[in-house]
């Protein structure tokens, strides 16, 4: 047996097993003369630990060998998940049918009868090879194809997952409370109002809603969530974030929270407007910015349920800031505004805003006139 030491892997490389020492020099020089690597074996149980030790890429066995015949040695071959899918040229004198079919039934690829020409050996070995190289290639898309479905459905399932676990969270912030009817009051909050629902209507078909809506809302509350909003309330087609001041001197300033959410808010919205434009199915989709008001004041959350059907219930937001947060992103959006901040959330902190237009607007009931600016960015604090 040649030497069998750790061999390069340019070229693929065959396992010639076979007793006769004549017959197995004439294979290996076939097959190194046309550009394989060729390790040898004398005997069925070597030629076995050597596919073992080095996987080759195809086997030509006798079968009439000591030790471990050709039909053992492919059975045992099958019997190893590392080296089943090898495949196996084995090499007889006895021509008989039934040698043949015997050779076949115990797994091996192809035959040729002793003495052959040089060229059917090479013939067999590159069609096999060929053939095993078309094999792993289809199987290579159909498992790229089964992990891109397994990794689609394992994210719908983690979404799905997360938004009930949302949606939970939220709700047991209520369920704590016995009375079938609440009513939560902030005297004074910081509250976020964006044009979110309606954006979707305009921008999707019927069809397209729910999925665009499910995205961009996850998207959306774990930015507000992100920067410190306490509440999240549908308000219409609008959603409306909360940050509560809760009068303790030690904590972060509440529009500053808000503002930083809002800019925050802007770029992960718009990102996924644009990630859903990307997609063949939504490629007629304009991604317009959407709008953003922000303002301070009281706010009251009231929420509903239904003990007679056993429903969830609904949750309303009323109050000044509320009010005041719909007229904000009504002039925002007949200016073109992205952010429309009314100046008072910005004390504390103006120095740091980068502003563009200002107006007066009035807080809804048509007498208060509040300043607002058209919020750009934050310089560095």
């Amino acid at each position: 047996m040649d030497d069998n030491s750790e061999l390069p892997q340019q070229a693929p490389l065959i396992l010639v097993i076979e007793d006769d020492l004549t017959q197995r020099l004439l294979s290996s020089s076939v097959l190194r003369s046309a550009g394989y690597e060729v390790l040898e074996a004398e005997d069925g149980p070597t030629g076995l630990e050597l596919a073992r030790q080095y996987v080759p890429a195809l086997i030509v066995c006798d079968v009439v060998m000591p030790g471990l015949n050709g039909y053992q040695l492919v059975a045992a071959l099958k019997r190893e998940v590392a080296l089943s899918t090898i495949p196996v040229i084995m090499l007889t004198a006895m021509t008989e049918r039934a040698h043949v079919r015997t050779g076949m039934t115990a797994g091996a690829d192809d035959y040729l009868s002793k003495p052959f020409r040089a060229a059917e050996l090479r013939r067999a070995v590159a069609a096999l090879l060929a053939k095993r190289e078309v094999q792993r290639a289809q199987y290579d898309r159909q498992f790229a194809e089964k992990m891109k479905t397994a990794l689609r459905a394992q994210k719908d399932a983690l979404s799905l997952r997360y938004e009930k676990r949302l949606m939970q969270e939220l709700n047991e912030r209520w369920s704590a409370q016995d009375d079938t009817n609440l009513e939560v009051r902030y005297d004074n909050a910081t509250v976020l109002l964006v044009d979110l629902f309606s954006s979707i209507n305009h921008r999707f078909p019927q069809a397209r809603r729910f999925n665009a809506t499910r995205r961009v809302y996850q998207a959306a509350s774990d930015t507000l969530y992100l920067f410190g909003a306490s509440r999240l309330v549908p308000a219409g087609n609008d959603l409306l974030a909360i940050f509560p001041d809760t009068g303790d001197a030690g904590a972060a300033n509440t529009g500053l929270l808000a503002v930083r959410a809002a800019l925050g808010l802007q770029k992960i919205v718009q990102a996924a407007f644009h990630a859903m434009v990307s997609e063949p199915a939504h490629g007629d989709i304009v991604a317009s910015p959407v709008t953003i008001a922000l303002c301070g004041g009281a706010v009251t959350l009231a929420h509903i349920k239904d003990p007679l059907h056993g429903g969830e219930g609904l949750t309303f937001a009323s109050g000044e800031a509320v009010d005041a947060a719909k007229a904000l992103g009504e002039h925002a959006r007949s200016e073109a505004w992205q952010i429309c901040c009314a100046s008072e959330v910005t004390t504390g902190f103006s120095k740091w805003v980068v502003a563009g237009g200002s107006a007066l607007v009035s807080r809804g009931d048509g007498l208060k006139l509040v300043p607002v600016v058209e919020l750009h960015a934050l310089e560095h604090e």
